[in-house]
């Protein structure tokens, strides 16, 4: 794997310091750019949400999935920039159309709710925990644990959702529309044409040629 130079530097320092293996060192590499990478991937979506004005419920929505990222798994980008850009904008748009979808109306959004829980409650069980090729779950125990993780998260996320169903904020519209998104989304990223449309992010080259 190709490390990003930052992360290299900091692990070749701490290395000379302590004085670690070359195979520990390589792990230290690899944990400072998924730490570093996903910290500015979280600093930079909530930033693009308060420019958009939808902070709150683009955190929302961006924990919602952090929560079945770590239990249903799904699929993601090859190269840690190609994750981050489509985690900088996805969260923020998720959170503009919750918002645009709040307009038309509650019995709209607990119709979507409704349908968001169904598909995710399908997914899970036929297709959670959706593994990384390079890292596959090997043990059936591990497995059958970040299922029944996964269905825990599903029964917290619905159960904000109705308790926002519940109340006379003005925002709870927009906020269930939004974690009702983000079970979708997370529904999608399970799936085999979520796969294929990740590879096909991996397969554009944005490199500009000169001619």
């Amino acid at each position: 794997m190709s490390y990003l130079s930052f992360s290299r530097n900091w692990a070749r320092c701490l290395a000379a310091n302590t004085g670690i293996s070359p195979e520990k060192e390589t792990i230290i590499t690899f944990g400072i750019e998924v730490l570093v990478l996903n910290l500015v991937n979280v600093v930079l979506t909530l930033l693009l949400g308060l420019l958009m004005g939808v902070l709150p419920l683009t955190a929302a929505c961006l924990a919602t999935v952090a929560l079945f990222r770590h239990t249903a798994g799904g699929a993601h980008a090859s190269s840690p920039w190609r994750c981050a850009i489509i985690t900088i904008l996805i969260f923020p748009a998720l959170a503009l159309l919750a918002t645009y979808l709040a307009h038309f109306g509650n019995i709209f959004s607990i119709t979507l709710s409704a349908i968001a829980i169904m598909l995710g409650l399908a997914a899970i069980v036929a297709l959670a925990p959706v593994d990384n090729p390079a890292a596959p779950i090997i043990s059936t125990v591990r497995r059958k644990r970040l299922k029944a993780l996964s269905f825990i998260v599903l029964l917290f996320i619905i159960a904000i959702i109705v308790a926002l169903g519940q109340t006379g904020w003005g925002q709870a519209s927009a906020f269930r529309n939004g974690l009702s998104l983000s079970i979708l989304w997370v529904s999608f990223i399970l799936t085999r044409t979520g796969h294929h449309a990740f590879a096909y992010l991996d397969s554009v080259n944005f490199t500009l040629r000169r001619r």
